[in-house]
């Protein structure tokens, strides 16, 4: 798959999420405003009452939790997490051995350059999309002008190809490091809302009004380890083995291409 098919395949997977999370959360929404309407299960106090409790124990924990954090921070998590499935997806698709060094492009490229066949070889570097591939075919283009020329090219081809890895890895440690946030940005306001009723209620005040600023205060923390926990887990594992891929990138374009050493 070349690099323009890929990232067009995740720009689709992104707006697919985008789009089934924003129609998810209209018929929420929608559900919740039509549920709580009183004048569609009664037309008194007493009926309401009973339809509001019917109400609550037939509400889905999902749209509880809707409900409980909000209009203001619920497009925000939803955001926050097709970015992260998003990021997460296209990291784990693009660090791949076959993507960074892959094994045919090395049997085929060592096979030209034991027959002497230069020419070959740097078509067969030049034609392939990865990492190791731009490699070669930049030093096979300075090594007329000596293998220093070549080593040099070479290791600037290699730290921008990582440099763009590395930059699209940091993106998900963005994420990690951002949702506890707005989840504690979340709790503020939730705490802010409950002391706000407290401090109106004059008299002790009705739990059931406290309860709603304390589940978006717990809810929106809650949700923000659940982004943000996976998201630093992923970030090292891949991480790590971009670093053990870059390493062993390294060796190999180091057995490789120093036959031409003098």
């Amino acid at each position: 798959m070349t690099r323009f098919n890929f990232f067009r395949a995740i720009c689709v997977l992104l707006i697919l999420s985008i789009t089934l999370n924003f129609t998810f959360c209209t018929f929420a929404f929608g559900a919740e405003i039509f549920d709580s309407n009183p004048t569609l299960f009664a037309q008194n106090n007493g009926n309401a009452e009973t339809a509001e409790s019917q109400q609550i124990q037939n509400e889905s924990y999902l749209f509880w939790c809707i409900r409980s954090i909000g209009p203001l921070f619920t497009p925000i998590f939803i955001i926050d997490s097709v970015v992260f499935l998003t990021l997460a997806i296209t990291n784990w698709l693009a660090i791949r051995r076959e993507n960074i060094m892959p094994s045919e492009l090395t049997v085929k490229f060592t096979t030209a350059l034991d027959k002497k066949d230069y020419q070959e070889a740097y078509n067969i570097a030049k034609e392939d999309e990865s990492t190791q591939g731009k490699i070669f075919a930049a030093g096979l283009s300075k090594m007329s002008s000596g293998y220093a020329a070549a080593e040099k090219i070479m290791n600037e081809i290699a730290d921008e190809e990582i440099m763009i890895f590395e930059h699209r890895l940091n993106l998900l440690a963005l994420i990690a490091s951002v949702s506890p946030m707005i989840g504690l940005l979340g709790t503020v306001f939730g705490m802010i809302q409950t002391f706000s009723i407290i401090a109106q209620a004059g008299v002790t005040p009705d739990p059931k009004e406290l309860a709603g600023g304390i589940s978006m205060a717990l809810l929106t923390t809650a949700i923000g380890l659940c982004i943000a926990i996976p998201a630093l887990i992923i970030y090292e594992v891949l991480r790590n083995k971009l670093a053990k891929l870059v390493f062993d990138m390294a060796a190999q374009t180091e057995k490789i291409m120093g036959k031409f050493k003098t």
